[in-house]
C-alpha cells in the first residue's frame, strides 16, 4: 500500500506484535458498533449514540487533519455523503490527533470547514475511540450495517470501489453503474513521511536530532535525498524543531531533497505569528507552474509563505514524479516543523 496508510503511534506496536504472533486483536466480522461516549466534543453534530444511530447505515472514519493520505481520502468520502446520506448512511468522522496541536478544538474545526466535511465529527483527543475500536491506522474506516454489525474494514487510501459497493448493498441499492473511483499509485522510490522532531526524527546520518529543549548547531555539508537536512541553530522538541537564529549570524535554513510530484509540511507559527518562511525549488524561486496552494510571491518574485496556524502547508505540485531540492529560509524563530508528506502525481 506504500505511502496510502500512516501507523498511529500505539499502531507501531500493533505491527510488531502481529509479527511476533498477533498479540494484539484487531475487528473481526462479529464486531457490534462500539460506544461513541467519551470524546472530547462534537463537531456539526449533537452526540450520537448506537441508539440514535439504530436502523442506519454508519460509515466511522479514522483521520487527523494534518494527514495527507486522509486528506487525500476526503472528495470520495464528501461524493458518499452527498449521494447517500438521503439513503440512510450516517458518516461520523473520529478525529485522533497525532500532534498536540491537533487537540486544540479550533484548530480541527478550521480544518472541518477548509475540507468541506458536513458530517459529524466527534474530537478523540486521549485516544479513547481509537482503544475502543482496536484502530492502528490513519485513515482507517469501519461500515455497519443497520443493526450495527461491522460488514466491512478498510485502511489507507484506495478501496473505494469495494466500500461504496458494501454502502449501496447494505443501503439495498442497486449496484451504480459507473466504473470504480480512480486509486492513486504510488511509484517506486517515491520519498516516505519525514518527521523533524525527536520522538520520530533522525537526522541524514540516521542518528537521532538531539535532546528534546536544547538547542542544536547543525554543520552544512552536502544534502542526503529523502532527509530532512537542518542548517544552522535549531531549537529541539520531541515534535518539531524551530529555527533559533544565533548572534553570530548564522543562517537557518532547512534542505529536503526529495522524489515526488509534490511535498506538505505540517508547521505551527512561533507565538501570534505569522512566520514567513523563503522557498527555493532547485535554487530558485519555485516556478508557478510548480506552486502548491500555499506560496505566495513578493515584489521581487521571491516565492514564501505564511505560517500563521498549525495545518499542513501546501508548498509543490509538480507536473511530473521527479527528483527536487527544496530549501526553506525561515526569517526569524519560527515556524515549528513538524513533517514531511508527499504526492505521488
Amino acid at each position: 500500500m506504500g505511502n496510502s496508510v500512516k501507523y498511529g503511534v500505539r499502531g507501531v506496536w500493533a505491527v510488531i506484535a502481529f509479527l511476533l504472533g498477533g498479540l494484539l486483536s484487531t475487528p473481526s466480522w462479529s464486531e457490534t458498533l462500539p460506544s461513541l461516549g467519551g470524546g472530547d466534543g462534537w463537531l456539526n453534530s449533537a452526540p450520537l449514540t448506537r441508539a440514535s444511530l439504530s436502523g442506519k447505515v454508519v460509515l466511522v472514519d479514522f483521520w487527523e487533519y494534518t494527514c495527507v493520505n486522509c486528506v487525500r481520502t476526503f472528495p470520495v468520502l464528501r461524493s458518499w455523503y452527498r449521494k447517500y446520506a438521503p439513503k440512510g448512511l450516517v458518516i461520523i468522522g473520529i478525529h485522533t490527533p497525532e500532534f498536540t496541536f491537533g487537540q486544540i478544538r479550533s484548530n480541527v474545526e478550521a480544518a472541518v470547514t477548509r475540507f468541506g466535511l458536513r458530517y459529524p465529527v466527534v474530537l478523540d483527543n486521549r485516544m479513547v475511540l481509537w482503544d475502543r475500536f482496536r484502530n492502528h491506522y490513519w485513515p482507517a474506516e469501519y461500515l455497519y450495517d443497520r443493526n450495527g454489525r461491522l460488514l466491512y474494514h478498510s485502511i489507507g487510501e484506495g478501496d473505494y470501489d469495494v466500500m461504496e459497493s458494501r454502502i449501496r448493498s447494505a443501503l439495498a441499492l442497486s449496484e451504480k453503474e459507473s466504473g470504480p473511483e480512480e486509486v492513486a499509485d504510488f511509484p517506486m522510490g517515491m520519498t516516505h513521511e519525514l518527521y523533524a522532531g525527536t520522538q520520530r526524527g533522525t537526522l541524514p546520518d540516521g542518528t537521532a536530532v538531539g535532546a528534546s529543549g536544547q538547542t542544536e548547531r547543525f554543520v552544512a555539508g552536502a544534502p542526503v535525498p529523502d532527509r530532512l537536512n537542518p542548517r544552522g541553530d535549531w531549537k529541539v522538541s520531541g515534535e518539531s524543531i524551530a529555527p533559533a537564529p544565533a548572534p553570530s549570524g548564522i543562517r537557518s535554513e532547512l534542505l529536503l531533497p526529495y522524489h515526488a510530484a509534490g511535498v506538505h509540511l505540517v508547521m505551527r507559527p512561533v507565538g501570534a505569528g505569522p512566520d514567513r518562511v523563503e522557498v527555493l525549488l532547485d535554487g530558485h524561486p519555485v516556478p508557478r507552474s510548480a506552486a502548491g496552494g500555499d506560496i505566495r510571491y513578493d515584489s521581487r518574485g521571491q516565492s514564501y509563505i505564511l505560517v500563521h496556524k498549525a495545518r499542513m502547508y501546501d508548498l509543490t505540485k509538480h507536473q511530473s514524479f521527479g527528483s527536487y531540492l527544496l530549501d526553506l529560509v525561515p526569517a526569524g524563530k519560527g515556524p515549528e516543523f513538524y513533517s514531511a508528506t508527499f504526492d505521488p502525481h
